[in-house]
């Protein structure tokens, strides 16, 4: 009888239907805190990972708390990105002045690898979320890692 009890529970909690905000993100997506994104398939440079989410209805991912940026960064592990993702996050009209391409605001959570960002050769204009060092980078805009996309 016991296990009889077990299998219920354990088929009751999967059988729960998604939360209305799961439900509304649409197939392929996954939430997380009321918030969609959309995790790449396949590795692309700056400019087509703005275009791919613009094309979904969706923006770039910018990072806007601790939380939030460890529940990327386990998605990331999971999915197997290696290098990390691009954020949607740049300086590419003022040297050192990085904003949201969405909106041109600076970002209001910044999480930067000590020495970053460095503008290597000065030609380091988007960031990216290193996955091996929990952080964030300046990278060149046509190097090639995978990109998230996030809608409400």
């Amino acid at each position: 009888m016991k296990m009889k009890t077990l299998l219920v529970l354990f088929i009751g909690v999967f059988a729960i239907p998604e939360s209305g905000t799961a439900h509304h993100c649409g197939r392929g997506w996954v939430s997380f805190e009321k918030n969609c994104y959309y995790f790449s398939a396949s590795a692309v440079n700056f400019k087509d990972a703005m275009i791919t989410c613009d094309n979904l209805g969706s923006s770039l991912l910018v990072i806007r708390n601790s939380q939030e940026e460890k529940w990327v960064d386990l998605q990331c592990r999971l999915r197997g990105y290696r290098d990390g993702v691009w954020l949607g996050i740049s300086d590419v009209q003022k040297e050192g002045y990085m904003v949201t391409i969405s909106d041109r605001r600076r970002p209001t959570y910044v999480n930067w690898i000590k020495g970053q960002p460095d503008n290597y050769r000065g030609n380091e204009h988007c960031v990216l979320y290193r996955v091996a060092y929990g952080g964030w980078n300046d990278n060149l805009c046509s190097y090639k890692v995978n990109f998230v996309c996030t809608k409400k």
